[in-house]
């Protein structure tokens, strides 16, 4: 079976692989809801591996799958049944910058599963939202990843982003020289 998927490993510096991004490739369904259902029914047939072998699913929403996240009790159901499975939202999400001040942020937040933000760096918000403490994960952009790797504020950038998150994510890091700098 095919799946609209793009399959994305995050690994540790070390090369274990912690977590799968997901990003649909092409909507599967115009209806927000059905094309978020449709992605966590595949998830709910890998449950066990991921399970099994301690692995996070991210899964990139847009604003109309967040609604959905909030609105849907089949959503609500899914999610709560897979606690891998984490929601990143990407820094061009509407009203990033509100933070929890967002009413749709503010209820996501609360829901069962954590978020993610990607994108960090490509210039689409400010840092209000990730100062608010609602994401587990960041993302960074790859482009400003690689702009910005060999500048000295770079680790003291990404030290001052670790106080709000539990994890970043280097997307581009390929080695351990590059992100001890």
């Amino acid at each position: 079976m095919k799946h609209n998927f793009n399959c994305t490993p995050l690994h540790t510096l070390s090369g274990n692989v912690i977590a799968l991004d997901l990003t649909s490739r092409n909507p599967i369904h115009r209806n927000p809801e059905a094309q978020l259902l449709s992605q966590l029914e595949i998830l709910a047939n890998y449950a066990d591996p991921f399970c099994r072998q301690d692995l996070l699913c991210c899964l990139s929403i847009d604003f109309g799958m967040a609604a959905a996240v909030l609105e849907s009790p089949r959503i609500q159901l899914a999610l709560s049944e897979l606690p891998f499975v984490r929601l990143k939202l990407s820094e061009n999400f509407p009203n990033l910058h509100d933070g929890l001040a967002n009413p749709l942020l503010r209820a996501l937040a609360a829901q069962i599963n954590t978020l993610w933000l990607g994108d960090l760096g490509a210039g689409g918000a400010n840092l209000h939202a990730l100062q608010s403490k609602m994401f587990q994960a960041v993302k960074l952009d790859r482009d400003f990843y690689l702009k910005n790797v060999n500048k000295p504020t770079f680790s003291v950038l990404i030290a001052h982003i670790h106080r709000y998150t539990q994890c970043v994510i280097v997307n581009g890091a390929e080695s351990t020289l590059q992100t001890e700098r």
